[in-house]
């Protein structure tokens, strides 16, 4: 946590990772304080679904965009679906186009925020403070799989002529290898797909199950791709431990009750 920062603005609670913000960069990873929604009572639920009043969802996200100093930019998201698709948006037009299937968002345009959504997922923030593009991942399991992030780093290469030595990356808050359990068969992928699985994996359990690692999983990506390692920050929040901050899908019991969503995101203000 030594590089983030919790914020406040009336009542509305956020984090921030200080070096991006010293690069110029808005960013902010939101808790579950401070909204309207009744998830329960005035949660700050950030993501459209339909088990939240569409009203409550757009007062959250105006306190969110109001509290992170970003009122009156352009918000963009995706149709998030545990894929390792990456869409580039274009310019102001595109940023205001409805949301497309994929995981992953790129952008150079002034004033406009990335976001993915989560609620145990891991989000990952990625500036070039040489060119000002930027990126907003949501990693999942499956994302992670497909190596997400490191498509997403091949993009921002391809798109903005970004190196990835002036690349700066941001974990957010996610479910920990403390309590991330999966079975058996999510760890044999993982251990098919990357030499350094076992170094993923702990808790291992006579029927197979264990504990992954994605905060790791995705940090190891990202130095692969060629980002130093002393330029990626870990907030090291887990959202299952600290369910008095983040909603946890997990620890809510997401496929039996409704659970919102926090939000991950950047900008940049040129």
């Amino acid at each position: 946590m030594s590089n983030f920062i919790f914020r406040q603005h009336r009542g509305l609670e956020f984090i921030v990772c200080e070096p991006l913000e010293q690069a110029g960069f808005k960013n902010a990873f939101s808790t579950r304080l401070g909204g309207v929604s009744r998830l329960p009572e005035q949660a700050l639920s950030l993501g459209n679904f339909s088990h939240d009043q569409r009203e409550a969802v757009l007062e959250n996200r105006r306190r969110f965009l109001e509290a992170v100093g970003a009122t009156g930019w352009q918000l963009v998201t995706a149709k998030q679906i545990h894929s390792a698709e990456v869409r580039s948006v274009r310019d102001a037009e595109d940023a205001r186009r409805e949301p497309a299937a994929g995981d992953a968002l790129t952008a150079n345009i002034p004033r406009t925020l990335l976001a993915v959504q989560t609620a145990d997922c891991l989000p990952v923030l990625i500036v070039d403070e040489r060119t000002h593009a930027f990126a907003a991942v949501h990693a999942g399991w499956r994302g992670t799989l497909a190596r997400i992030v490191a498509r997403t780093v091949e993009r921002m290469q391809q798109q903005y002529d970004s190196r990835p030595e002036d690349l700066r990356a941001a974990l957010g808050p996610a479910i920990g290898a403390c309590c991330f359990e999966v079975g058996p068969e999510v760890l044999d992928a993982f251990q098919r797909e990357f030499s350094y699985a076992e170094g993923l994996i702990s808790d291992r359990q006579q029927d197979g199950k264990g504990h992954l690692d994605l905060n790791q999983a995705n940090a190891r990506q990202l130095i692969d791709c060629g980002l130093r390692a002393d330029r990626i920050y870990d907030s090291g929040l887990c959202t299952y431990c600290r369910h008095d901050l983040f909603f946890s899908y997990r620890r809510e019991r997401g496929a039996e009750r409704h659970v919102g969503r926090l939000m991950g995101a950047v900008g940049f203000e040129i």
